[in-house]
């Protein structure tokens, strides 16, 4: 009997190591993505209070010039104190925003901590009820990703999944997919404008074809020299790996937009903005360090694949064996 409760002991332990294994892997987004939000948002206000201290500084140097000068005015005073007051009202301005967003986004990750804790409840009615939320959340995930942004909407709303579900970052991301589909670059230069410093250590190529992009479009509108001044702008800026398509952009401007020549044909064809709007997603996926494949597909996935494993059955009958309750040839 002894043996038998130690090899039970054994498996729970694998289960245990099993479930923590499975929430490590799985949900990694659920905090990185917060956690990421967060960061952004704590560089961006701290930039921006930075901003509005220099402002104010320069404010206060030029009050302490004027209170220098000989023949000082109350009206120049009154000019200047008035203009040190204003920058300081921006900067107070800038702080409470900057908090309260940075608050915001720290309330988000602890509101997803505690829900992730619960998967190690004592109380089996908590794990359940864990479980079925957790479930939910995938599906919220996977309705996102497929576009189904009612279906992931209504879900998230009548299960209360708001703050432990990404939905603000696909609605964001679905606006630059429309921008791009309606053949506009303005959004997603934004994003790019935005993500920059990630971006870079990405390589990402994104911003490098938005703007072949944009040449492209004003070498079909017969727009040529639009398209020079354009390319003068901003292919200069790019890395010289980037020279082999730079010389197809200034090779298409010597052939028609009907010609059937490779590579100036597949740079007109329009499928292009299709592959733009993939590479944006992808891009936004690797920004935030999310699968390529949403977690119920993993999971399904995984599922699907174990119940075709004999491993599970074979992990017990080594477990009890090890216990010496079977026969050796059991």
């Amino acid at each position: 009997m002894q043996k038998f409760k130690l090899s039970v002991d054994y498996l729970g332990r694998i289960c245990k190591n099993n479930v923590m294994a499975d929430v490590k892997s799985l949900e990694h987004p659920t905090l990185k993505v917060p956690y990421e939000i967060f960061n952004k948002k704590y560089h961006s206000a701290h930039k921006q209070i930075d901003k509005e201290v220099s402002h104010v500084q320069a404010a206060a140097m030029e009050l302490e010039k004027g209170l220098q000068l000989p023949n000082v005015r109350a009206g120049d005073l009154t000019r200047l104190l008035g203009g040190m007051v204003e920058k300081l009202q921006a900067l107070k301005r800038k702080a409470e925003e900057g908090i309260s967003e940075e608050l915001e986004a720290a309330h988000v990750c602890k509101r997803r901590l505690e829900h992730l804790k619960e998967h190690a409840s004592p109380h089996p009615a908590v794990v359940t009820a864990w479980r079925r939320t957790r479930l939910d959340r995938m599906l919220v995930e996977y309705f996102l990703r497929r576009g189904y942004y009612g279906a992931a909407l209504g879900l998230a709303r009548h299960s209360n999944l708001e703050d432990i579900t990404n939905i603000d970052l696909f609605l964001a991301s679905r606006e630059v997919e429309q921008s791009l589909a309606a053949r506009e670059t303005a959004k997603c230069l934004t994003w790019c404008h935005d993500n920059r410093s990630k971006l870079r250590k990405l390589r990402s190529t994104m911003e490098f074809n938005l703007r072949i992009q944009e040449f492209v479009e004003m070498v079909k509108k017969d727009c040529r020299m639009d398209a020079v001044r354009h390319a003068r702008k901003f292919f200069s800026t790019f890395e010289e790996d980037k020279m082999q398509d730079v010389q197809h952009c200034m090779g298409l401007l010597a052939f028609p937009v009907n010609t059937e020549i490779s590579p100036y044909k597949e740079l007109l064809d329009s499928s292009r903005w299709e592959k733009l709007i993939e590479q944006f997603r992808q891009e936004n996926y690797r920004l935030y360090q999310l699968a390529s494949q949403s977690v119920f597909t993993v999971a399904l996935q995984a599922g699907l694949s174990a119940l075709k494993n004999p491993y599970p059955f074979l992990l017990i009958i080594h477990a009890v064996r090890a216990s010496g309750l079977l026969l050796e040839n059991a």
